[in-house]
Order: C-alpha cells, then sequence, then structure tokens
C-alpha cells in the first residue's frame, strides 16, 4: 500500500505518465475499496442465511408442581415436546405430579426440543 501511495504521488507531483497514474489508482481503488466491500457483503449473506437456518430458540418454561397433562399442554403451547425420564413413588404427594425437569426452567433450546421430567408415581403401582 504504501509502496503503491508513494509511486502515485510521485508521478503526480511530476505530473508525468498520465495514463499510469490513472491506471494506478484504479487498481488501488478496486484491490483496497472494491474487493473488500465484496466480500463483506458476501460474508453478511452467508450470516443472514445461516441465521435463517438456525432454529427458532425458545425458553423452557417452569414445569415443576404442574400435573403431567398440564405440562404437556404447557409444553405444546411453546412448541416443545415432553418425554417421561423416569417416575419416583417414594414421595408423599400427589401422583402425575411433575417434581424435575431437564432442561431446567430458563434455559433457551431449539423448537421441538424435548423436555423430560420426572413425575410421581402412585403408591399402590410401586414395586
Amino acid at each position: 500500500m504504501r509502496f503503491l501511495l508513494g509511486v502515485l504521488l510521485g508521478y503526480s507531483m511530476r505530473g508525468k505518465k498520465k495514463p499510469l497514474i490513472t491506471v494506478l489508482t484504479t487498481i488501488a481503488f478496486v484491490v483496497y475499496i472494491v474487493v473488500p466491500t465484496i466480500a463483506l457483503l458476501a460474508l453478511r449473506l452467508d450470516v443472514l442465511r445461516e441465521r435463517r437456518i438456525r432454529p427458532t430458540q425458545i425458553e423452557v418454561p417452569a414445569l415443576k408442581g404442574l400435573s403431567y397433562e398440564d405440562a404437556e399442554t404447557k409444553l405444546h403451547a411453546s412448541n416443545l415436546t415432553i418425554r417421561l425420564l423416569a417416575t419416583r413413588c417414594d414421595l408423599p404427594l400427589q401422583p402425575e405430579l411433575v417434581i424435575d425437569q431437564t432442561p431446567q426452567p430458563g434455559q433457551n433450546v431449539d423448537s421441538g426440543y424435548p423436555v423430560a421430567v420426572t413425575v410421581t408415581k402412585v403408591r399402590s403401582n410401586c414395586r
């Protein structure tokens, strides 16, 4: 860049070889202005395309304390799915109550992501 600017300055100070100055100025403009602009525009388009392809992020709602059916309804309304991870029968709580979830409330996940829940079970059905 310094060399090119030095040549341009030298020839313009002498006032000689105007076609050479024009060619060098055009080359400098293309190399230092046009090419980087095109590269940045291509990068911007690539980033925008990548963002469009990426699934929508959804915040996981709090499910602890809800019945399994209510949790399923709440997740369906948030475009998430439910998955039964485990059942616990050693707790003195009402049956089919969500006591734990993964991922935790407030975390962002992709649309359609399954949220695993642990629910209580009726004591008479425990082995």
